[in-house]
This record gives C-alpha cells, structure tokens and sequence, in this order.
C-alpha cells in the first residue's frame, strides 16, 4: 500500500476530475440500487403462484338461457356433459377466476356482529371446484356432494361450510392457523363452518393488498354469466375446447361470453409489471454500459495526462505491475468514496419511494452487492487504460508533453 499516499496527494491535486468521477459513481450507483430492487420486486410479483393447475386450465363465460325455474337443472346437466368430454379431469362452474380483474370480496370475521377482521376473495361453485382449479389441500378435507347448494346471487348467504386459502388463516390465526378447520368464520356476518384450507388461491385483482385472501363456498350461482372452469389432463388440447363449445351451443340462445387459456389470464394481469420490469432491466443494462464507457473514458483521460509521469516511474525502476496496480488502487479509491456517497443516496430515495408510492425499501444486501458489482466495475473499466499506459516505453513517456 505505499501507493496510497502518492494516489491521494496526486487526488488533492486534481480535485475536479476526482469529484467528478465520485458523483458519477454514486448518482450510477443509487439509480442501479434502486432499479434493480423495482425490477425484481416487479419478477417476484409476476412469479407468485396463483395456487392453480396454470398450463391446464380454461374457463368459458357463458349464460343460463333458461327460466329461473330450469336453471338448476340446466346447470347440472352442463356440469355432467362437461365432465364426460375426452381429456377433461373436472369442469366445475365458478362466481370468478383468479387474476380476471372481475370477481367478488367479502369481510370476515371470528366473531358475530363485529367489525371485520379483514377482506377476502369468493369462489362459489360446485363441490369440484377445488379440484378443476387445481389448488393443494393443506389441512381439512374438500366439500361433499351432498353439502352442495343452489342459489340465484349470493351463494354466500346460504352456505353452511367454507373452505379458505393458508394466507387467510394466518391473518386470523397467526402460527396456528391449522386450528381455522372446524371453526366458524362470518363471512359478511353469515356463519360458515371451515372444512378445509388450501395452500393458494388468488383473488381477482392482482394488484390487492390481501390478493391471496380466499374463501371458497360450494355454492352454484345461476344468475347473469356463470363461468366453467375445466382442468384438462395435459395442456389444453384444442379438441377440448372445440367439443366444449360445441356442446354448449347446443342449446338455444346460448352465448359464449369468454373463452381464454389461463395462462393468457394470468400474462394479461401481469402485463403492467411485466413492461416495467423489461424497460426496468432496460435502463439498469443501458447505465451499466454507459457508466463503463464513462469510467473507462475518464480513466484514459486522466492516465493519458500523466505519461511523463509513468515515464519517470518507470525509467526509476518501478514494474508494469506496479504501474498497473498504481491506477487500480487510484480507481478503488474513488470507486469507494462514489460509492459511501451512492449508499446514503440510495437510502434516501428509497425511502422517499417508500413513503410515497408505498414501496418496499432496499435491503441492505443490495447495497452490499451493489458495492462489490460497483467496484469490479471499476476495475475492469480501468485495467486497459491502466495496461496499455504500462506497455509503454520509458523513453517514449518522457517525451511525451
């Protein structure tokens, strides 16, 4: 290290050009921090499991075209004819689906006649309905036949059993919320039974607060549009959908709504974020590129401006290695107080983005992997300036004004 005392009086000297190089590694430094920790967030957001069987699901939103009388029984007989197609594991009817941006919430409550605990999203259908979404049972058993019900709107209000997602438990029940199987919830203060929980159901809106809040009721709505949800055996096979709807518009007056794979669902829900983190990763590769350039550039300039002093160094003895090593040191130096400099920056920010916009803020092992990516950075930006300022002659350099 006897390098470091020349490398800061050689600094002190030139203070602008080193001010200079510092604010620029920390405004890259705090904009990088913070761009990746948004454009992460934004992946993390989009990779979260929606709890259902994805690449093998598809829902057809259509009408009961019917008298309110008949549509039970119309209801059931889609329901028997659907599940009899080749290449169908289940096909249930369902109030909504997961990541629509169209379904329904409800309050729960512990109690009775008490304010809400919190919200949730409501699934009402048939008794196979868990198994045509696909989710996973965790703890209790799945609905029984015989505890299925009919309703015109509101399954809600005369369901009995419910079954509800791990995530709500946990809100109610904290570590224990197993024990949630064989109590009863009030959902919008009317009484059901918890049979069972899954481990994930998303709501409707994937931008909810509590989207992976679920109630599931085995409760068939035969009001407005009623949507089929069928899981298929591998993928969704065109057949499946082509006999679907041929056997649907069988029926007089029916019409098809809807129809869409889940996966193009769940792409539609997340496009936003998607975007955003695409321009996010975008931006983060274009400032990489460009601070790289810049770091490279200022470090030619200010080798190029001290030839005569490499020349010296060299004509007393000093190595190519140290030579390099010389600029190296100089760029650590400075890459290091950018980058104290960026960290509180980044501090700031993010906690100015925390507070308005209601982000997470940046935890601390971005910074310390941003430091450590900042600084090899640095290096690698500066080594050829640093090695080609070394190849050269001594008697050369010392010519060189």
């Amino acid at each position: 290290m006897k390098d470091f005392l020349p490398i800061l009086k050689s600094l002190k000297s030139n203070y602008i050009a080193a001010l200079l190089f510092i604010t620029q590694v920390a405004i890259t430094f705090t904009i990088l921090v913070n761009a990746i920790f948004l454009a992460l967030e934004k992946r993390e957001v989009i990779s979260r499991p929606s709890g259902l069987d994805e690449h093998n699901i598809f829902y057809v939103a259509t009408n009961l075209p019917v008298k309110d009388a008949e549509k039970k029984a119309l209801l059931e007989q889609d329901l028997l004819r659907l599940n009899a197609i080749n290449g169908v594991t289940s096909a249930a009817v369902s109030t909504g689906l997961p990541l629509t941006g169209w379904g329904r919430l409800v309050e729960v409550a512990t109690k009775p006649d008490t304010k809400y605990d919190t919200f949730s999203g409501y699934y009402g259908g048939d008794a196979q309905l868990v198994k045509s979404f696909g989710v996973e049972l965790i703890a209790g058993r799945h609905f029984k036949k015989e505890e299925e019900l009919t309703a015109r709107v509101d399954g809600y209000k005369i369901a009995s059993e419910a079954m509800v997602t791990k995530a709500l438990a946990k809100s109610l029940f904290d570590e224990n919320w197993e024990q949630i199987v064989g109590q009863t919830l009030y959902i919008n203060n009317k009484p059901q039974r918890i049979v069972g929980v899954v481990k994930t159901l998303q709501s409707a809106w994937p931008s909810w607060v509590v989207v992976e809040h679920g109630v599931i009721s085995a409760v068939k709505e035969t009001d407005g549009i009623v949507n089929f949800v069928i899981r298929t055996e591998s993928g969704v096979p065109t057949s499946v959908v082509d006999q679907t709807l041929s056997y649907l518009m069988e029926t007089h007056g029916r019409k098809i709504d809807k129809v869409e794979m889940f996966t193009d669902v769940k792409a539609r829900a997340y496009s936003a974020e998607n975007a955003a983190s695409k321009t996010l990763l975008g931006v983060i590769a274009g400032l990489l590129l460009v601070t790289t350039l810049g770091i490279y550039g200022q470090s030619r300039y200010g080798i190029v401006k001290r030839f005569k002093l490499i020349g010296i160094r060299r004509a007393m003895g000093a190595s190519k290695g140290e030579i390099i090593r010389y600029f190296m040191l100089e760029n650590v130096i400075l890459t290091c107080l950018g980058v104290i400099l960026g960290i509180i920056s980044a501090i700031v920010l993010s906690v100015a983005f925390s507070n308005v916009f209601e982000l997470g803020t940046v935890p601390m092992s971005y910074m310390i992997y941003g430091s450590v990516c900042t600084l090899l950075l640095g290096q690698v930006a500066v080594f050829y300036p640093a090695f080609r300022a070394a190849q050269l002659p001594p008697a050369v350099a010392t010519r060189i004004v």
